[in-house]
């Protein structure tokens, strides 16, 4: 059963990366997600490590919270905690498909498992929380039919796209967008980015040196992520060659500071952006469904935590809002 949820957790900041010990019969969570330094995966490690340790700590539960740079690491890491018996894992997969014989051995140890953001495809896991990524596609192709009302009627009009990576989140936000999209947008090149600002804008870079006929002929581009975004923006910003550039509106997920804080500066060159939000913060409902296990509540199914769309109309009343405030609520 799918769950639409929204996030409003209050955190306070504790890190450490394992609590100490309050004896044998007391329960423990694990949780194991890819590292980061930076972006989005770094707001979300600083969010899911200070709340692992606030709510288990609060319980009276143990904890253990595992980053790693690769597959291979976290498959190891799963190995450790179900040798160590815990009793909750709380899952981000670098790729759900490529972990999914060692989330298998989670299932199989009898530890109930939290899959959160990657799916795993044909899997029994306990329960899985992400954002609502076909949601996003299909509002984000919504909007362009909106804003290219009258373009569509006269005929096609030529669009990019800028993925993320191979995982389970491009998938569903591209057949959104395809699902809602009109048929006369046409994607000319589409890339993945790894989820990368500097890959993106370098892509971008590539492209804009391209065939003339072809660059101007792009009106709209439909990015997965804001950090791509932004580096995308930055290409055609930084753009110095003698081609004339007709992109009129860039989209994004992830309502980030960086990108709107740029609505104005990017409006004002002519450049409208949309994005939707997809905030770090919403890990901490994950862990709260491990924490809700432990608790012996009944927790299970699909559970999607629902977008806001952010675009030129009101992404400063966005900025004083909820989900926002939420989200760097721990640069305070």
């Amino acid at each position: 059963m799918k769950k639409i949820i929204s996030f409003v957790f209050v955190l306070f900041a504790a890190f450490a990366l394992t609590a100490c010990g309050g004896g044998e019969d007391v329960k423990t969570i694990a949780v194991i997600m890819p590292s980061a330094d930076h972006g989005f995966l770094g707001e979300s490690i600083n969010h899911a490590e200070a709340a692992t340790s606030t709510l288990a700590t609060a319980a009276g539960y143990e904890y253990t919270f595992l980053i790693s740079d690769d597959v291979v690491q976290q498959s190891n890491q799963i190995d450790q905690v179900v040798a160590d018996g815990v009793d909750v894992v709380v899952l981000w997969p670098h790729n759900g498909d490529e972990l999914k014989s060692a989330a298998q051995t989670i299932v199989d140890a009898g530890i109930p498992l939290i899959v959160y953001d990657r799916l795993i495809s044909d899997f029994n896991e306990t329960a899985e929380l992400l954002g609502d990524n076909v949601t996003i596609g299909e509002e984000t192709g919504t909007y362009f039919n909106t804003y290219f009302a009258s373009d569509l009627l006269a005929g096609k009009v030529q669009i990019l796209e800028f993925k993320g990576d191979n995982s389970s989140v491009p998938t569903q936000r591209h057949d959104g967008f395809f699902s809602t999209a009109d048929a006369n947008f046409e994607v000319v090149q589409d890339w993945s980015t790894g989820w990368s600002k500097d890959t993106a804008q370098t892509q971008m870079e590539t492209f804009l040196s391209g065939e003339q006929a072809t660059v101007e002929s792009i009106r709209a581009i439909f990015t997965h992520d804001a950090e791509v975004a932004a580096g995308v923006l930055a290409a055609i910003e930084g753009y110095d060659g003698a081609y004339t550039l007709n992109i009129e509106l860039v989209s994004a997920v992830s309502a980030s500071k960086e990108l709107l804080s740029l609505f104005d500066h990017y409006e004002a060159l002519g450049i409208d952006q949309v994005a939707f939000s997809f905030s770090p913060a919403m890990v901490v409902d994950a862990i709260q469904l491990g924490i809700d296990v432990l608790n012996g509540d009944t927790v299970s199914g699909q559970h999607l935590v629902a977008t806001e769309m952010v675009d030129n109309t009101n992404f400063e009343a966005f900025m004083t809002g909820p989900v926002y405030t939420l989200r760097y609520s721990l640069e305070d």
